[in-house]
């Protein structure tokens, strides 16, 4: 089961710096997505205190908050949201 995680996390990585460097401004929306993705993170872990919601930081989450962005982001929400129950 780790290995699909693995392989999904390195197709998905691919894939979206593929889209990052064929695009015309690759670089600057590589940096604006992932000043989003730790803004996000940020963000959700300051309303965590209010919310009870948070997301924990490490090496893995943060590679993929800045590599994703924001749907890194909201991906580690859902995450945390269904194997919360």
């Amino acid at each position: 089961m780790n290995l699909a995680f693995i392989i999904a996390a390195v197709f998905s990585t691919f894939f979206v710096l593929m889209w990052m460097i064929k695009s015309e401004k690759g670089g600057i929306s590589f940096i604006k997505s992932a000043f989003q993705g730790l803004a996000g993170m940020c963000a959700v872990n300051l309303l965590g205190m209010v919310t009870g919601v948070t997301i924990s930081v490490n090496w893995y989450s943060m590679v993929s908050f800045i590599i994703l962005g924001l749907p890194g982001v909201i991906g580690a929400l859902m995450l945390n949201f269904i194997f919360a129950i």
